[in-house]
């Protein structure tokens, strides 16, 4: 089980930066920023080269940090991957905190579309057990399960179904709280995920930078 959990906790990260992307982006980057200079973004990927990406003034740069399920909070939105287990309880292989209400989309219960077996569970903490490793979450759904639940994504206009869940989140599990961030985060040494796309010059643009830690301060 041991030997399992650091996979477990990369799929949950990877599935959990898809939903704060957008469906056009093509291309992911992960890697080590060397500079920036306000429009122009040189990042040391992972894989050892060196990318420049173009940051315009619309892209999202968001700010990500772990927190203890202490610090969770009825009325927060949580985007959660979770596994279900032979009695139907789920476990957490993941969760996401948005403290931006414009982060808050996918609300819902359903398979996430990379792994049916893992399913997406987004809404509001309606309850918190520390002691107990578990969290409570309230969301509205497209339409009722056959077993009187409620399952889909959010419809707009309020129609639909509300539903609730419970998650049981194991020691060890990654909480990541997500926040809007700005350019300052774009120091040398932040580690960022990008999201882009190629235009027609070929150049990689940026939609999405998420800072997962920030560069060190200055000596």
């Amino acid at each position: 089980m041991r030997r399992a959990l650091p996979f477990a906790i990369c799929f949950a990260a990877a599935a959990l930066f898809t939903q704060l992307v957008r469906s056009d982006d093509s291309s992911r980057l992960h890697g080590t920023v060397s500079q920036f200079d306000g429009s122009y973004l040189t990042l040391k990927a992972n894989s050892g080269k060196s990318v420049l990406v173009t940051v315009r003034p619309e892209t999202r740069i968001l700010h990500s940090r772990t927190m203890p399920l202490s610090d969770l909070k009825s009325g927060d939105f949580v985007a959660s991957l979770s596994l279900k287990d032979s009695i139907g309880k789920l476990h957490a292989l993941g969760l996401r905190v948005s403290q931006n209400s414009a982060e808050r989309s996918g609300e819902g219960q359903y398979p996430a579309a990379s792994d049916p077996t893992r399913i997406v569970t987004d809404g509001t903490v309606s309850a918190i057990s520390v002691a107990d490793g578990k969290i409570g979450l309230s969301f509205h759904g497209s339409s009722p399960a056959a077993d009187g639940g409620c399952t889909g994504r959010a419809t707009t206009g309020g129609s639909g179904c509300t539903g609730s869940a419970d998650i049981f989140v194991a020691r060890g599990v990654p909480i990541v709280a997500i926040s809007t961030g700005d350019a300052t985060l774009l120091r040398a040494g932040a580690i960022v995920s990008v999201a882009a796309t190629t235009d027609a010059s070929s150049s990689i643009v940026a939609s999405t930078v998420i800072v997962e830690r920030d560069a060190k301060p200055a000596q």
